[in-house]
């Protein structure tokens, strides 16, 4: 009686493997392919399953695209390993211009992974081994499912990545500026100065729009990773912002490459911009450094975010000025 009881377990317990297999296959085949036709249907494709799209830009005389062919997008267990997480579609970059021109793609092969709205969650450059292509698909495709989960929930709670904006103005559309010099119209013969000599004219002062970093000093805090309010004495406008520094060797170094220690994206938060294109500055309470290059979020919760996937949001094709960022935000 005992060893048939036993037995009937066993039988059960098979039964069940078996029904867990054959279920597994079913959703399996029920899977979107990894391999898309053409970027139309991609993009559809992945806005209804919320996958990312992997572009592989190659031509036809390119050698390293022909032994990729061969060593990795030939393999049967490429659909097994990458099926269902990413979207995969080869672009001749001779037949597709402009979109290879959109990516600036200069060499093959180059992947170009982004997500349903053309956006570049990453790229990578050069031939790739089985392991490595499969390794840097599974990691874009890990680190976009857990930012967008991140971003769905705050959503769902009301919690939009970008604060409430008061005015919902933008710098640039209403009033003036006080540096703003109105142009003359009128032909009146101007008065001449009585003196005989030229009058030199001192340099016009650059526009600023509002102060950086809430007046720390950028070089101290790229060289010293200290935080120093800085001087009005040394002040030095860069792209409209102006910035205060510690002392006037500072100004010197800032001015001879201020790229080096402005932050990115004129100190606005990469993290609002990519998912909602506005333009908002953020706060020297929560910065970061990413390949020691500065940026500044709007909240914790958004350099947590930034911080779970950096490539994606510096990849952002936005070009920013001054006068886009959002002026109700501004401290």
């Amino acid at each position: 009686m005992f060893l048939h009881a036993c037995q009937l377990r066993i039988i059960a317990t098979m039964a069940m493997i078996c029904l867990l297999v054959e279920s597994g296959q079913s959703v399996r085949a029920e899977s979107v392919p990894l391999k898309q036709k053409d970027l139309t249907s991609a993009m559809k494709t992945a806005r209804e399953q919320n996958l990312p799209i992997l572009l592989h830009f190659y031509t036809d005389w390119c050698g390293p695209c022909r032994r990729m062919d061969q060593t990795v997008f030939s393999a049967p267990q490429l659909e097994t390993d990458l099926g269902g997480r990413i979207l995969l579609l080869k672009v001749n970059a001779e037949h597709a211009v402009d979109l290879a021109q959109k990516y600036g793609i200069e060499s093959y092969p180059t992947d170009v992974f982004i997500d349903a709205n053309g956006r570049v969650l990453a790229k990578f450059q050069g031939m790739a081994s089985y392991p490595e292509f499969v390794r840097a698909g599974t990691d874009v495709a890990t680190r976009y499912q857990q930012s967008q989960s991140i971003v769905q929930q705050r959503r769902a709670e009301g919690k939009d990545p970008s604060p409430v904006s008061m005015w919902k103005i933008r710098l640039g559309e209403e009033g003036s500026f006080e540096s703003d010099v109105p142009i003359r119209t009128s032909t009146q013969q101007q008065p001449v100065p009585e003196a005989s000599q030229p009058q030199s004219q001192p340099a016009p002062k650059p526009e600023s729009i509002f102060l950086a970093m809430d007046g720390y000093c950028p070089v101290s805090l790229k060289n010293g990773r200290r935080w120093v309010k800085g001087d009005e004495r040394w002040e030095s406008v860069y792209k409209q912002q102006t910035y205060y520094f510690a002392t006037s060797t500072m100004r010197e170094q800032f001015e001879k490459n201020p790229h080096e220690y402005a932050p990115r994206l004129l100190g606005c938060d990469p993290v609002i911009i990519w998912e909602t294109d506005r333009a908002i500055p953020g706060s020297t309470e929560f910065a970061a450094y990413y390949d020691d290059q500065l940026f500044l979020f709007s909240s914790d919760a958004n350099r947590k975010l930034f911080e779970l996937d950096p490539e994606r949001y510096v990849q952002t094709q936005h070009v920013l000025i001054p006068r886009d960022i959002e002026a109700s935000l501004i401290r």
